[in-house]
């Protein structure tokens, strides 16, 4: 019986709490509908004196019940990746679920006040620029968070959804390659009216705990962020500002080694087999056609794993560098069997061997150069995201840092970058730095 008096005064007390919340924000409505009830009442009286008629009240209605701000509004902000479930290459999109802070300062907000009403306050409007299709689970609260100094009350906007994003995927370096994934976040307002930056006391993160496509991807522990502006069509044509925030993902090569380049580099391999075969047989050419088409077959095959795009990947580059390999054995077993008919065996067979050892040393010298390639440009990237990971980490403890010590004491630290860059915050430090 006492568990079941206990359990039904806690019910009582949730209602009590949530009626007083309703009630609060019933009350608030009242005096801003009565504000704005006044006003009407003062304009119809000018308009009646003055004979406009109801052109006044036609105005203020027409207006948009929030309340506007004559200042510039800066409105920080600060992005969680929460969850990054697929990552379609061929679509070129990605799908996450992300948890948007934002906050701003707001001077018409009472002291007293407690409960934000979004229809009736300023709002910054956000709108996310990238995302393709509709929003899903998607979960919103405003909160008031008044300070003890003589800064106005700070408004706090907690906003969660998932859903699928488009990014512009750069393939030059697949299979070795490192790709952005940006959630590009915006405004319905003017860049005269507000401003967008990224949060100066905490930083964006992704949690890779989360990471639901580990399978084929690695995913990088920083974030970073960029301003940006453009002019898009929204009631009228006016420029907007937009934040950029970006997290990283490796893609894994093993897949692409095992069953597409072990396989070709297999290919070109057998090649050098048929020269088991004498010179003046024909079957050396056709062994060689066979291993061409089989070749070919294996560039379809990387084509279905790619967006249709107008340069070549690193993969292609290689599957056809074989395909030209193949091309130059072809060639060549044409060559010694047509010399097979103008001169003597022996002096073909010497033709032969030489051939058959410029082809080797094209082979390895394709292997060695294209190696090198590959680690000055996509593994450099790749170490490159890893020193940018150092950074993350070294500059989230310094921002913790911050938070912990007085202001004005202690010894003098390393100095750091801003939270917020005009473009590529950790990029220009890592510039600087090396």
């Amino acid at each position: 019986m006492l568990e079941v008096e206990t359990v039904n005064s806690k019910k009582t007390k949730d209602e009590n709490v949530k009626l007083a919340k309703v009630f609060k924000a019933l009350s608030s409505n009242i005096e801003k509908n009565n504000e704005l009830l006044d006003q009407l009442f003062e304009l119809t009286l000018e308009s009646e004196s003055n004979h406009q008629g109801l052109a006044p009240l036609r105005s203020i209605l027409s207006k948009d019940l929030s309340a506007a701000r004559e200042d510039k509004v800066t409105v920080e902000i600060k992005l969680t990746f929460m969850k990054i479930n697929d990552i379609d290459t061929v679509d070129q999109k990605f799908q996450s679920e992300i948890f948007i802070q934002a906050k701003w300062h707001d001077h018409l907000i009472k002291p007293d006040e407690k409960v934000f009403e979004p229809s009736m306050m300023w709002t910054p409007k956000l709108i996310i620029l990238n995302i393709d299709g509709s929003i899903e689970e998607e979960h919103i609260d405003y909160s008031i968070l008044h300070s003890n100094d003589d800064n106005p009350p700070r408004v706090q906007l907690m906003w969660r959804f998932k859903a699928f994003f488009k990014e512009n995927l750069e393939l030059q370096h697949f299979p070795v390659d490192v790709q952005d994934l940006t959630i590009s976040i915006s405004t319905e307002k003017s860049i005269h009216e507000i401003e967008i930056i990224e949060d100066q006391s905490s930083l964006s993160s992704v949690n890779t705990q989360a990471f639901l496509d580990a399978s084929e991807w690695n995913l990088y522990n920083h974030t970073e962020s960029y301003r940006d502006k453009t002019t898009v069509e929204y009631a009228r044509s006016t420029v907007h500002s937009i934040l950029h925030i970006q997290c990283r993902v490796a893609r894994k090569i093993g897949y692409f080694v095992w069953n597409i380049i072990f396989i070709v580099f297999l290919i070109i391999g057998l090649t050098f087999a048929s020269y088991s075969i004498e010179v003046d047989n024909g079957d050396r050419l056709a062994v060689n056609i066979t291993l061409f088409l089989t070749a070919v077959t294996f560039k379809l095959v990387v084509k279905q794993s790619l967006p249709t795009i107008s340069y070549l990947t690193y993969l292609d580059l290689y599957v056809l560098a074989a395909l030209i390999f193949l091309a130059l054995n072809a060639t060549q077993n044409a060559a010694m069997k047509s010399l097979a008919y103008i001169y003597q065996l022996k002096e073909v067979k010497i033709y032969d061997r030489n051939s058959i050892a410029s082809l080797a040393v094209i082979f390895i010298l394709f292997h060695i150069v294209f190696g090198i390639y590959i680690a000055f440009t996509a593994t450099r990237r790749r170490w490159k995201m890893q020193e940018k990971d150092k950074l993350y980490q070294e500059k989230k403890d310094y921002i913790e840092r911050s938070r912990m010590s007085p202001r004005g004491t202690g010894k003098r630290k390393r100095r750091y970058p801003p939270v917020a860059q005009p473009r590529g915050s950790l990029e220009s430090f890592f510039e600087s730095r090396y």
